[in-house]
C-alpha cells in the first residue's frame, strides 16, 4: 500500500476536526470548575447520546471485537444483550447517580460515596480503585489507534509519533473546552464509528465472496467457529454470561461514565438514550462479518487485535485503507479522551480539593485540571511507549476491577443497612479476588470479575448485617430513595 497524499490528507484532517470544534465551543466556555468538569450540568439530548454511546463503544468494541469473533467464535454476540442490559443500568442507575449528583453538588464517584457513607478510607478506596483500572483501558485506546495510523501511512508517521499526536489533540481541546469540547468531539467521533463498524463487516464478507457464501465455507472448513463453546472449546455458555455482565457494569462505574450522568440537563435524556444504546446493538453485525470473513481471508493470523489492520491492507487501497483506520480509531480516541478528563477530575477533586488544598477557589481548581489533563496525559504516554497490551483481555480486567464498586452502589441507593466497613472490605475483596483469579489461578478476567462481585457482595452484605446500622447512613439512604420515588411519582425530577 503506497502512501499518498490523500492517505496523509486524511489523517491530518481526522486529527485536526476536533480542534476545529474546540474552537468553536471555546467562546462559549466559562472560567469555572462546574463548567470545565460538567458543562455546567446542561448537556443537551443529542450530545448527552453521542459522549455516551462514543465513550461506551471503546476500541476493544470493534478491533476486540473482531478478534473475538475470529478467535473465539461467536461468543462475543452477548454485546447485543449487554448493549440492552447497559441501557436499562443508564436508566435504573444512572437516573439516581444524576439526581443525588444535582441535588447535591456531586462532581466525582468519591463525591457520592463521601456523602453517604462518610468514610475517609472508602473515598481513597474508591479512588484508587478508579485511578488504577482507568489507566490501563485507557493505553488500551492509544495502542490501537496509534498501531493503525502507522499501517495507514506506510509507516511515515510511526506509532510513537501518531500516539504523541493524539495525546496533544485531546489535550488542547480539553484545555480549551473541558467536557463540552470532549463531548462535541465525541458527536464526530460517534457517527465515524457507526459507520466504520458496519461498513468493515459488509465490505469484508463481500470480499470473502459474500455473507451466505462466506458462513457456508466457515460451516464446511471449521464449524466450531460458529457455535459455542467456539474453536477452543474456551468461550461457552458460562463466558457468554459473564462478559454480559462485567462489560456493562464496569462500564457504568467507570468514572467518565459518572461524570456523563451529573453533567445531562434533563431527565427526559434518560428516557431516550437507553433506548438509543439498546438500537445500536445493531452495530455487532459489523464485527461479526469482519472477523468471519478474517477466518476465510486470512486463517493463520496469530495477534488476532492485528486482524482488521492486517485485512485491510491485503484487501482495500490506501484511501479506503486511511478512512477506515480513522473510523476504527475514533472508538479509541472518544474513549480516551474521556477518561483523561475523568482522571483529571478525580485528581482535582478527590485529591487537590480534599486533602490538599479544601480552600481552593473554582477558578483555581479549572486551573489545576487543566494542567492535570497535561500532566496525566505525559504519564499515561511515557507508560504507553513502554508497555504493549493486548486489547480485549487488558480492556475486560479493568472493567472487572471498576465493576467492583457496583456493590456499594446498590448498597447505597437502596438497602439502609448499608454501611462503609461493609462496602470497603467488600471492595477490598472483590479486587484482591481478581488479582488473585487472574495472575495466580490464570482465569480469564471475565470468570475473574464475576468471582470478585460475588466475594465482594457476599462480604458487604455479612459486614453490614452482623455490625450495628449507622443511623447518620442508614438515614440519608432512605430519606434520598423517598425523595427520588416522590419525585418521579410527582413528575418533577427536573
Amino acid at each position: 500500500m503506497n502512501v499518498t497524499t490523500p492517505v496523509l490528507l486524511i489523517v491530518f484532517f481526522f486529527i485536526m476536526i476536533p480542534l476545529v470544534l474546540a474552537e468553536f465551543v471555546r467562546a462559549r466556555s466559562v472560567p469555572s470548575a462546574e463548567d470545565f468538569f460538567l458543562q455546567n450540568r446542561k448537556m443537551p439530548i443529542i450530545m448527552s447520546f453521542f459522549t455516551i454511546y462514543a465513550t461506551w463503544m471503546s476500541i476493544f468494541g470493534l478491533m476486540g471485537a473482531c478478534s473475538y469473533f475470529y478467535g473465539k467464535g461467536p461468543v462475543y454476540m452477548t454485546s447485543v444483550a449487554w448493549d440492552i442490559f447497559f441501557g436499562i443500568l443508564v436508566y435504573l442507575i444512572g437516573t439516581r447517580i444524576w439526581f443525588y449528583g444535582k441535588q447535591r453538588g456531586y462532581f466525582t464517584p468519591t463525591d457520592f460515596f463521601n456523602d453517604i457513607y462518610g468514610s475517609r478510607k472508602l473515598n481513597i478506596a474508591i479512588t484508587v480503585i478508579i485511578i488504577f483500572f482507568t489507566v490501563p483501558y485507557l493505553e488500551i485506546q492509544f495502542s490501537g489507534s496509534s498501531y493503525l495510523v502507522e499501517i495507514a501511512t506506510n509507516g511515515l508517521i510511526p506509532w510513537q509519533i501518531s500516539g504523541l499526536l493524539f495525546y496533544s489533540i485531546i489535550v488542547i481541546y480539553l484545555w480549551y473546552g473541558g467536557l463540552r469540547a470532549v463531548a462535541l468531539a465525541d458527536v464526530f467521533y460517534g457517527a465515524c464509528l457507526l459507520a466504520t463498524m458496519l461498513f468493515t463487516g459488509f465490505y469484508l464478507s463481500d470480499k470473502a465472496g459474500g455473507v451466505h457464501e462466506m458462513f457456508k465455507l466457515i460451516e464446511n472448513s471449521g464449524p466450531k467457529h460458529l457455535t459455542l463453546p467456539g474453536p477452543n472449546n474456551d468461550a461457552g455458555a458460562f463466558f457468554w454470561i459473564c462478559m454480559f455482565l462485567t462489560v456493562p457494569i464496569g462500564a457504568l462505574m467507570g468514572p467518565q461514565m459518572w461524570i456523563r450522568n451529573y453533567a445531562v440537563k434533563s431527565y427526559k435524556t434518560f428516557k431516550i438514550v437507553p433506548l438509543l444504546l439498546a438500537l445500536v446493538g445493531i452495530q455487532v453485525l459489523g464485527p461479526m462479518l469482519a472477523g468471519s470473513a478474517g477466518i476465510i481471508l486470512e486463517p493463520n493470523v496469530t495477534v488476532e487485535d492485528k486482524l482488521i489492520p492486517i485485512l485491510f491492507v491485503h484487501y482495500s487501497g490506501s484511501i479506503l485503507c486511511a478512512f477506515i483506520f480513522c473510523g476504527v480509531a475514533s472508538a479509541a480516541l472518544s474513549t480516551a479522551n474521556s477518561q483523561i478528563h475523568a482522571i483529571a477530575t478525580v485528581y482535582t477533586i478527590d485529591i487537590h480539593r480534599r486533602y490538599i488544598n479544601p480552600d481552593v477557589s473554582d477558578r483555581k481548581m479549572s486551573a489545576i485540571a487543566r494542567w492535570t489533563v497535561l500532566t496525566v496525559s505525559f504519564i499515561t504516554f511515557g507508560i504507553f511507549l513502554k508497555t504493549p497490551t493486548v486489547i480485549m483481555e487488558t480492556g475486560i480486567m479493568a472493567l472487572g476491577g471498576v465493576a467492583q464498586i457496583f456493590i456499594p452502589v446498590l448498597g447505597a441507593l437502596f438497602w439502609t443497612r448499608s454501611n462503609s466497613d461493609g462496602a470497603f472490605w467488600g471492595l477490598i475483596s472483590g479486587e484482591a479476588a481478581i488479582m488473585i483469579s487472574v495472575w495466580i489461578f490464570k482465569l480469564d478476567s471475565s470468570y475473574a470479575a464475576i468471582i470478585g462481585m460475588l466475594i465482594n457482595a457476599v462480604i458487604f452484605i455479612m459486614i453490614s448485617l452482623i455490625k450495628k446500622p449507622n443511623p447518620a447512613v442508614s438515614e440519608k439512604i432512605l430519606s434520598y430513595r423517598n425523595e427520588y420515588s416522590m419525585r418521579v411519582y410527582e413528575n418533577r425530577l427536573d
